[in-house]
């Protein structure tokens, strides 16, 4: 063994080895294999395990992800988006500052059923509405304009896929964004969605790297 000092050896146990690198110590997890067909044994690495100082002793290494994940519901909205531009203008010209609101909630009760803060704070329309002004207290005006907009989405998806809207709803569905160390990420695309884009001349793609 290399002639380390005491306070690099406190920390070597046993399923462990040390790396001298320049001036720094690396403490890492092994375990030693035979080398078949010989008597030779070798040492296998299980990971590192963190730098060693003698200000500080063991310095664990850094978590890869920081920050929680957050898996946002994406394709379906990111769709209807696209598709009904129109929709949203008009939203936008009746409510002014609650129009982006009123456009999400219709998306939302569309895909689950139902509008909530939590399903929008988990839906990709809340990162393409950043400075959407949500309502203290839905009015009776606003109500109604959601339940018209979700009919609208519907008549909108249904006229454009016909027969095959539950296909689209299910594929569609199944793609999400995801954030990791606070950085968007989209889970991959279903190759059938590539058949749809083609057929439906959808502009969907344009819509993934917006934000």
């Amino acid at each position: 063994m290399a002639d380390y000092p005491d306070w690099v050896l406190l920390h070597k146990k046993k399923g462990t080895y040390i790396n001298k690198v320049g001036d720094k110590y690396y403490l890492y997890a092994a375990h030693s294999e035979r080398i078949p067909g010989t008597k030779r044994v070798r040492r296998v690495c299980d990971g590192y395990l963190g730098r060693i100082t003698q200000e500080d002793g063991l310095i664990p290494p850094k978590p890869k992800v920081s920050t929680p994940v957050i898996n946002y519901e994406f394709g379906l909205s990111s769709l209807i988006i696209s598709l009904c531009a129109n929709i949203h203008k008009g939203f936008l010209k009746n409510f002014r500052n609650y129009g982006d609101f009123i456009m999400a909630a219709s998306i939302l009760t569309y895909i689950f059923g139902f509008y909530s803060s939590e399903l929008l704070k988990y839906s990709w329309v809340s990162l393409h509405f950043p400075h959407m002004e949500i309502p203290s207290k839905l009015t009776l005006p606003q109500k109604s304009a959601i339940e018209r907009g979700e009919r609208m989405i519907t008549d909108t998806m249904n006229n454009t896929f016909s027969s095959e809207i539950g296909t689209v709803k299910a594929l569609f569905s199944l793609v999400t964004l995801v954030s990791v160390n606070n950085k968007l990420y989209c889970s991959q695309i279903p190759d059938a969605i590539n058949g749809i884009i083609l057929k439906y001349q959808l502009e969907w793609r344009e819509q993934i790297w917006l934000k």
